[in-house]
């Protein structure tokens, strides 16, 4: 990134202030220089801004900004050393003022140089200073910021709320999406097709791809979808690797591109449907793609976005052209942007006018519209601020490339200072780069973008609001998950326009590029790609002397030199990850301006000592470090850092000290005490009592419980401002008793009582107590935990019950695992208001139980009478979407579901003991006409002792009548998974008029599927004794498996012992018309079966009139299998019996 001048002269500013009134000044004696300095910046402050925003037009004021920085770098080294000398004094003599302190004779002398040597240069600096800034040519052309003028003021802290919104409007992708995927979905005779996707930057080519990507009709036809980003900078391995994940392969212990390749081959043995995203090169298809996919067994169809015309031509694709938006559309995106769903029709249309003058200056791009949508968000909503929008010079900024819109320049130049460099900081991430809040967050801070806050916010807090205010403007691109801000991308417009603003002091360098000397000179910051085969860090790197920040990506084979951070004395932000790099030089410790030290998953094996000496050193990544066994002594030295990430580095133990670091506010991976399997002495290892005094955690997690002390005081009881905390430990050491083991436990999490309001999420995992701990039993739990939005208890084996969490009034995620001592959950699980007019889990989205292997009966505790359920249900979890039981064996009792009034996906898997799923499951009827299960859409069962499965009684037509609106009105999927004993489907479920598709696995006993009159997709497997599948008038895809079990003939002399359902045959065979919906038919046999269906088999005429048919063998490792292939249009018979299996019939 570029330094953007006004916020760093008004943050060094700050710095400057605070040190020149500290004793260090004094005792250095720079006091008076120092002072003079910090009067010459303030003096031009306020022409800062408008000296950046001309710099773009004027090359005179571009090169004065230039110089000012360099000035601005300099007095920043400067005051860091002064910093760092001035706090080595007052650690050698702490006792005694500045004035009185007396100082030994050889501090004496090395004071008195070091004061000789940064006078000199803070006098230099000073000059340097007054004759740059006092360019009258250059004054002459800027003007004073007004007051009020900056956008976005940042002084105090705002809240963004990030809402993903669609990029979908107007009718034209509509239109285009609907045309494309029936284009795709038709048959024909091609091995494979490819669309390309082609339009400028920015256009809408991705939005459009992932519509047609997650289309309902592709989903249908395609038994594998695929989606990959490619972008400028991709490794061909990483590419090929993604593909093979995709389509449900790994990669095992293929190294070389020809396995990877031969791999992915074979995968391709289902009808496929693969999205190449950012294709930049032709050769990613002519040298890697094209061999597979033309050998692949089964057909497929391959998408591609690009801007480029040739590339799609080149790889002989079908071309679709993106056209831009109209106008009208364009307006209707902006709104939807900019304005929320409750704001007034009229209000919205005062606006249109100015409103549609603005969208024409964005010229049909989805992109522009959207980023400038960002920056009416962020003012006065009036049309006197729209207005300035309107007539912004930025429109006409002339420097820019011309494929770069200039509405992504005006919202850039929108932004406050502070945001305008965490925003082009994004740029040295990849093409195409996930990047995680986290990570931004801690870049932003080692680099200085974020001022020290006052009272109890931290950097860090101040900077996730940066972060999401910049979703929020639409510069980063949000994606939901789990936490729905949690991860981010940059569009490649925005990203390029960034690297175009910083070129003058920073440089990405993607995989095929070579640094040189020209570009380098005066080099900031680095970020570079590799994914090739170089193993060494060039020799021009390392002489760029002025680099603050080395980022090195995909760096697998890089080895990091000795000498590198010898030469590269003013680091601040090193990330070598994923690097070779086994041990870090002593020279580390030389990097006295170091910041950030990321090495994740390098092979280190252990620190120097001298790491003790990084005194500016704020954030350190030793993550999946799996060679790193110990830490140095010296790391406690660290006073000023601030997050230490140790996850899945197996340290024996943490040395004793760690509590000195009182500004960490993210410690990860904590390990409690020493391996007694270790040489590492008793009281080398770090005790709880350590985090006592880390007031500043945010971010805690903890391994090794099992080996802590009690003590009895409260661990957390000052980390007042904890969010996250993950407690981890292990089985008692098998030395102690288990009744002492349990009641140490017992004490030790106790101990562990946060005593954080502000605390978000919870994670137990492995605990081996009593019950749980008097914390989570006590009330009311909404008082002590009044922002918890998630808890994961994992293998917690000794509860015997759940807290009321339904007290928690943010809780939106609940999971629990392997939970071995609960027998029931009852009422006590929602809370003490269970049965009131309350409401219990008001937030909770998302719940799931699993591996509860003695969990026998779950219970609302609701009151009975008729009505009353249904009268209390509504308070009962009434936000939940998912619901998840896995693996829970002995649970033979269910609440009613049907009540709950969001429930979207239910998943029950394993609950053996299960034997009728009856009118409980819906909750009682009533003379209401309320659905049960009201927003279910899909429904996946696999329960091994299922008879009964109930959807509601039909006896008469009256009886229809009045049962009709308790079935799930809105169930899409149904799922009935390993239910051998289940002997018919649900009467009632032929009245569920949105069932689509219908998925059944060893149904040992059943014998027929008919009367679903809205069903497109039937898959079944292993239904030995089903006769009948008929009345599926609206049937498109068929797909039937039997269990080799099941054929006990391989020969032709007793005929196949396979058939299909008579009712099929009939409804095939007798009544074509009332199939013509039919597209797709699959089956998977035994070879006697399979031949029924060649040309001059008695079954040829059954799949004749069908559009798409694949009959394959089992598989069969000693050969290749046999298999049909057939379409109707264009008229395609492929076909391949191995000749081993008529071998077969000798023997």
């Amino acid at each position: 990134m570029a330094m953007i001048l006004d916020a760093s002269v008004r943050r060094f500013v700050g710095k400057l202030s605070e040190f020149v009134e500290g004793e260090m000044s004094m005792m250095l004696g720079v006091k008076d220089e120092l002072k003079k300095l910090q009067r010459r910046m303030e003096r031009v402050r306020g022409i800062l801004e408008s000296a950046e925003q001309k710099r773009h037009t004027y090359p005179d004021i571009n090169i004065w900004v230039r110089e000012l920085k360099d000035v601005m770098y300099d007095a920043d080294d400067i005051i860091d050393c002064c910093m760092i000398e001035g706090r080595r004094l007052l650690e050698d003599h702490p006792s005694e003022s500045a004035v009185r302190r007396p100082l030994s004779l050889f501090s004496c002398f090395s004071c008195i140089k070091f004061r000789h040597e940064i006078g000199r240069k803070i006098r230099k600096l000073n000059e340097r200073w007054k004759h740059t800034v006092e360019d009258i040519s250059i004054l002459s052309k800027l003007e004073p910021a007004r007051q009020g003028d900056q956008a976005s003021g940042a002084n105090h802290r705002q809240t963004f709320s990030i809402e993903v919104k669609s990029d979908i409007v107007g009718t034209q992708i509509e239109e285009a999406t609907h045309g494309l995927v029936e284009s795709l979905i038709k048959e024909d005779n091609k091995k494979y097709r490819v669309l390309g996707i082609v339009g400028m930057g920015g256009i809408g080519k991705t939005t459009l791809a992932s519509h047609i990507f997650n289309d309902e009709k592709i989903e249908e036809n395609f038994s594998k979808r695929v989606w990959v980003c490619i972008s400028q900078d991709f490794s061909e391995t990483k590419l090929l690797e993604a593909i093979i994940k995709g389509m449900g392969g790994n990669s095992g212990a293929a190294e070389t591109m020809a396995e990877l390749v031969s791999r992915l081959s074979s995968l391709l043995s289902k009808r496929y449907f693969i999205v190449l995203d950012d294709v930049w090169k032709a050769d990613v298809w002519e040298d890697l793609l094209r061999y597979p996919f033309e050998n692949a067994r089964a057909n497929g169809r391959i998408v591609i976005t690009t801007r480029d015309e040739s590339v799609a031509r080149s790889i002989r694709a079908e071309i679709h052209h993106v056209d831009k938006m109209d106008d009208d559309s364009c307006w209707k995106l902006l709104y939807k942007n900019v304005f929320e769903d409750d704001d007034e029709e009229e209000e919205i249309s005062s606006f249109k006018k100015i409103g549609m003058k603005i969208v024409e200056k964005c010229d049909g791009l989805p992109l522009a519209v959207k980023v400038i949508a960002g920056v009416l968000r962020s003012m006065d909503r009036n049309t006197v601020e729209w207005n300035k929008v309107l007539e912004s010079d930025a429109w006409s900024m002339c420097q820019l490339h011309e494929k770069l819109p200039r509405a992504l320049f005006l919202s850039y130049e929108n932004l406050p200072s502070d945001l305008k460099q965490c925003f082009l900081y994004c740029s040295l991430f990849p093409e195409d780069y996930k990047m995680h809040r986290k990570d931004l967050i801690h870049y932003w801070v080692a680099e200085g973008f974020v001022k020290a806050t006052q009272g109890d916010a931290l950097m860090e807090d101040l900077a996730e609001d940066h972060y999401r205010e910049l979703i929020w403007r639409n510069l980063l691109h949000g994606h939901n998950g789990h936490n729905d801000d949690d991860w981010c991308t940059m569009h490649d417009l925005l990203r390029s326009l960034a690297l175009f603003l910083i070129r003058d002091e920073s440089i990405f360098l993607g995989d095929e590029q070579t640094p040189n000397t020209n570009p380098l000179s005066k080099l900031r910051r680095l970020s570079m790609v590799n994914a090739g085969e170089m193993v060494e860090v060039p020799d021009v790197i390392k002489q760029q002397k002025c680099l603050r920040s080395l980022l090195v990506w995909r760096s697998y084979k890089t080895m990091v030199p000795n000498e590198l951070f010898e030469n590269l004395r003013y680091l601040r932000v090193v990330k070598l990850t994923n690097t070779r790099l086994d041990s870090l030089p002593d020279s580390v410790g030389d990097l006295l301006h170091l910041r950030y030290l990321n090495l994740y998953r390098a092979e280190i094996k252990e620190l120097p000592e001298s790491i003790g000496r990084l005194l500016n050193l704020e954030i350190l990544n030793l993550s999946y470090c799996e060679s790193l066994h110990t830490l140095p002594k010296a790391i406690t030295k660290l006073y000023n850092l601030r997050c230490l990430r140790l996850q899945r580095t197996p340290l024996t133990h943490v040395p004793n000290g760690i509590g000195k670091l009182q500004h960490l506010n993210h410690l990860e991976g904590f390990v409690v005490g020493h391996d007694d399997r270790t040489d590492a002495q008793d009281d080398e290892g770090c005790g709880l009592e350590e985090l006592q005094s880390l007031s500043q955690l945010r971010y805690l997690s903890i391994q090794s419980l099992e080996r802590a002390q009690p003590g009895g005081d409260l661990v957390l009881g000052n980390s007042r401002s904890l969010r996250t905390l993950i407690l981890n430990g292990k089985r008692p050491p098998r030395n102690l008793e288990e009744a002492i083991a349990i009641q140490r436990n017992d004490e030790i999490y106790n101990e562990l009582s946060p005593q954080s309001t502000h605390l978000q999420k919870l994670e137990i995992h492995n605990f081996v107590g009593t019950g749980f701990f008097s914390w989570m039993m006590s009330s009311p739990l909404s008082a002590s935990f009044p922002n918890l939005a998630s808890i994961t208890l994992d293998n917690c084996i000794s509860f015997p019950q759940l807290p009321p969490l339904g007290l928690l009034p943010q809780l939106k995620f609940l999971y629990v695992k392997q939970a071995y001592g609960i027998k029931t959950i009852g009422p006590e699980f929602l809370g003490p208001h269970a049965s009131s007019a309350a409401t219990s889990f008001p937030k909770l989205e998302k719940l799931t139980f699993q591996w509860m292997f003695n969990w026998e009966e779950w219970s609302f505790g609701m009151v009975e009478g008729v009505g009353e359920e249904r009268r209390v249900a509504p308070k009962l979890l009434p936000r939940l979407t998912t619901l998840t039981l896995d693996s829970c064996p002995k649970l033979r009792v269910i609440p009613p579901l049907g009540l709950l009034p969001q429930l979207k996906s239910l998943k029950i898997v394993g609950a053996d003991a299960i034997k009728t799923i009856g009118p409980e499951f819906l909750g009682p009827r009533s003379s209401s006409a309320a659905a049960s299960f009201p927003k279910l859409e899909g429904l996946c069962c696999h329960v091994d002792n299922w008879e009964v499965l109930f959807f509601g009684m039909v006896e008469g037509v009256g009886e229809e009548k009045r049962v009709a609106p308790n079935l799930p009105p809105h169930l899409m999927n149904l799922s009935l998974l390993a239910s051998p004993k289940l002997r018919a489907l649900p009467e009632g479920l032929r009245l569920a008029t949105n069932l689509q598709r219908l998925v059944i696995n060893h149904a040992h006993n059943l014998k027929e599927i008919n009367n679903l009159p809205s069903l497109k997709s039937l898959t079944i497997f292993d239904c030995p004794r089903l006769e009948h599948v008929e009345n599926l008038d609206k049937l498109q895809f068929l797909m039937i498996q039997f269990s080799r079990s099941t054929n006990t003939s391989t020969t032709d002399t007793d005929g196949p012992t396979e058939r299909l359902p008579q009712g099929l045959l009939a409804l095939l065979q007798n009544a074509p018309a009332a199939t013509q919906n039919l597209k797709e038919f699959k089956l998977i046999c035994g070879l006697p079966l399979l031949k029924t269906f060649l040309k001059d088999g008695p079954n040829w005429s059954i799949i004749q009139p069908i559009p798409r048919v694949e009959i394959g063998e089992y598989w069969r490792p000693s050969r290749r299998s046999s298999y049909i292939r057939y379409t109707r249009d264009p008229p395609t018979f492929e076909t391949h019996i191995e000749k081993e299996s008529e071998e077969s019939k000798k023997c």
